[in-house]
């Protein structure tokens, strides 16, 4: 008998998604992948793989729409599905993870150049910005008139407009709350990532080589200032 697979973070991500409404198989993968491509991000192959895992599992029930003269697959949260998230969102979240490959080059700067190094580091700090760059485009999104944050004020008195179209996309303005939670941590994280690349650049530039053992002065002052962040301290630059 082959070994049962642990039910991973996909998985409910997915049944998140499900207990907001149904979704076509080609909508839950689209969705994921924009709504959490920067936190937890998956292949479209690993997508649909989960998708049916789901139905395996009885979290979801699948149906088959006429589209044309083919079928697509809507699949629908069930209960036992909504007691396994629920289930999920009370249990211990895994530690956090970071995969940053500009960081691992970094790690093995002092085998290479330092021209190399500088790229590598620009290379990344730039695409933080980028992935930055397209979150606060949401941002500006949400707050657009007529746009997910106007739809929950004009309702509100109502409880909250469920969903929305804007800009040709799905919203849900009932939701803003927590996605607004996701998004500050998110852009916070981002920017801290570009900026201490930058910073990191900066003082790379300055080095004759990556193995100088004359940077040692220098290499203790920014241990200690790392040091001084167990406490919230800022040091003297």
């Amino acid at each position: 008998m082959a070994p049962v697979q642990p039910v991973s973070p996909t998985t409910y991500a997915l049944l998140g998604l499900l207990g907001v409404r149904s979704w076509t198989g080609y909508e839950l993968t689209s969705q994921l992948r924009r709504s959490l491509r920067f936190v937890w991000p998956s292949s479209e192959g690993h997508l649909y793989r989960e998708q049916k895992r789901l139905i395996d599992l009885g979290w979801a029930s699948v149906t088959r729409e006429p589209v044309g003269k083919r079928h697509r697959n809507r699949y629908t949260i069930t209960p036992a599905g909504r007691s396994a998230l629920r289930e999920w969102l009370r249990t211990e979240p895994a530690e956090p993870r970071l995969e940053i490959e500009g960081l691992i080059r970094m790690f093995y700067g002092d085998q290479g150049s330092v021209e190399d190094m500088v790229r590598s580091m620009d290379a990344t700090s730039r695409m933080a910005r980028s992935m930055l760059d397209t979150l606060l485009g949401f941002v500006d999104e949400y707050l657009e008139p007529g746009g997910p944050l106007a739809m929950l004020e004009s309702e509100l008195e109502g409880g909250g407009q469920e969903s929305g179209v804007f800009h040709g996309r799905l919203q849900f303005p009932a939701r803003l709350h927590v996605v607004a939670l996701v998004l500050d941590v998110t852009t916070a994280l981002l920017a801290d990532i570009e900026a201490s690349l930058r910073s990191a650049s900066e003082e790379a530039r300055g080095w004759r080589s990556t193995t100088d053992v004359r940077l040692t002065p220098l290499t203790r002052k920014r241990l200690t200032r790392i040091r001084e962040r167990r406490s919230g301290k800022t040091s003297d630059g």
